[in-house]
């Protein structure tokens, strides 16, 4: 080896041990370490603007940066935040707010190389009381059959949130939801039934009641005598209870008419019927505690067409 290569080696060796001083120092690469390391500079001159009583409007002076370009956060409500990218001086501000309260707010800036800015000042405020309540819902059938009825609703709100309680025949079938939309069964055929719904807001305003909805279950197909398949896999996965508390789990059973969300599952224990439910495939019910239990699942078309019976002995609890 020339003395001129040994030279050129020795250089490499260097520059490699340097390299690896910086990542090990500061946990930089040397590329990243001769990357931007100036910061924005601060948002000043932070304010509020405006408030409503799930918002708040606000401004500031906003920042600079050698790259041109920032990246602002908004800090924190509820320890939620809002990130958004510049230019930008104003913003209405949502995240975490609950009407009513006071809540403390600051903004910073970042630079594409992740160099970040000081906060700015800090605005505290007190968001007004939501006293309006959600309209009144509108509800629409969607799909009908001979043992269920679906149903869509919405309603307007100006809070993050709205729940929904659900009426058939002057009784709850669904309680403080957020879905927008459900199906309703197992039900009998060529049967009426009355839908309403209403609205409540994350303050507890309450809407008006909905126009009530009729509507009428369609009669059983008289050339359908094809039952469902037998519910698989029926098991306990373990969780029967001294109580005689016992969860079921199968798998659905399928159908040559009907969706699976509409067959209905008939749950037996020790051969008496304990209760029907529709589109599922598990279910929590009680056995005789301290013994073993037999429990059956029947599958059930629209029909009335029955599949054979899932079955299931287990004991209550650790002592049979």
């Amino acid at each position: 080896m020339n003395k001129m290569m040994k030279r050129t080696m020795a250089r490499l060796s260097t520059i490699t041990a340097v390299a690896l001083v910086l990542t090990l120092l500061l946990g930089a690469t040397p590329a990243q370490a001769a990357r931007d390391r100036t910061p924005p500079t601060t948002p000043t001159n932070l304010r509020v603007t405006g408030v409503t009583p799930y918002s708040v409007s606000l401004a500031w002076n906003p920042s600079t940066d050698n790259s041109g370009s920032v990246t602002y956060t908004i800090c924190c409500a509820n320890v939620s935040s809002e990130t958004f990218p510049g230019p930008a001086s104003t913003r209405i501000y949502r995240a975490g707010l609950e009407a009513g309260r006071s809540f403390t707010l600051r903004i910073s800036a970042r630079d594409a190389s992740g160099n970040a800015s000081r906060y700015s000042n800090s605005v505290t405020f007190t968001l007004p009381a939501d006293t309006t309540p959600p309209t009144q819902p509108d509800v629409s059938l969607t799909d009908v059959g001979p043992t269920h009825i679906s149903l869509s609703w919405s309603s307007s709100e100006d809070g993050p949130y709205v729940w929904f309680n659900v009426q058939m025949n002057g009784s709850p079938v669904r309680q403080g939801v957020r879905d927008t939309s459900g199906s309703f069964g197992p039900l009998e055929p060529e049967t009426t039934y009355a839908f309403t719904v209403q609205a409540r807001d994350f303050a507890g305003n309450l809407s008006p009641l909905s126009d009530t909805l009729i509507v009428t279950t369609e009669s059983a197909s008289q050339t359908d005598t094809t039952p469902p398949t037998m519910p698989g896999n029926l098991s306990d996965r373990g969780m029967s209870f001294e109580d005689g508390e016992t969860w079921l789990f199968w798998d659905q059973s399928t159908d040559d008419v009907d969706p699976q969300s509409v067959i209905r599952y008939d749950v037996y224990v020790n051969g008496i019927l304990d209760h029907s439910l529709m589109g599922a495939g598990r279910t929590i019910l009680y056995g005789n505690p301290g013994v073993f239990n037999t429990y059956e699942v029947i599958a059930v078309d629209s029909s009335g067409n029955q599949s054979a019976p899932a079955s299931l002995t287990t004991c209550a609890g650790a002592i049979c």
